[in-house]
């Protein structure tokens, strides 16, 4: 299974080694949800004409348990299952954590200034 990450899991940021032994796949893109920035952390939620910039990599059901603690699932976020963009134009499902919150428009971050670097 494919874990699309954004935030947090990206391969320059502080919580990447949850990911540690799992097989980076490449960059992906997600349409049709909006990056913000709701604390030290980011979150993504629906949002029509924008899109996402992040990372997909190939999980087992151990560490997406570990990754449905870390993301506080059920609570804070939502996991789904959404399709993604790789580099490469092919298309792959992948698990993606939703935010459950209201977000700030004012902390709308665009794609022209992503990936996420808190």
């Amino acid at each position: 299974m494919y874990l699309f990450v954004y935030g947090s899991l990206l391969s320059h940021n502080s919580h990447n080694y949850l990911l540690k032994g799992c097989k980076f796949i490449g960059k992906a893109i997600l349409e049709g949800f909006g990056l913000y920035k709701v604390s030290w952390y980011p979150a993504i939620v629906p949002k029509e004409n924008s899109k996402v910039l992040g990372e997909v990599y190939q999980i087992d059901p151990s560490t997406l348990n570990k990754i449905d603690e870390f993301e506080d699932e059920g609570k804070l976020y939502k996991r789904k299952e959404i399709e993604v963009i790789l580099d490469d134009s092919r298309k792959i499902k992948a698990w993606a954590y939703i935010y459950l919150c209201d977000v700030d428009e004012n902390n709308y971050i665009s794609f022209e200034s992503q990936p996420w670097k808190g």
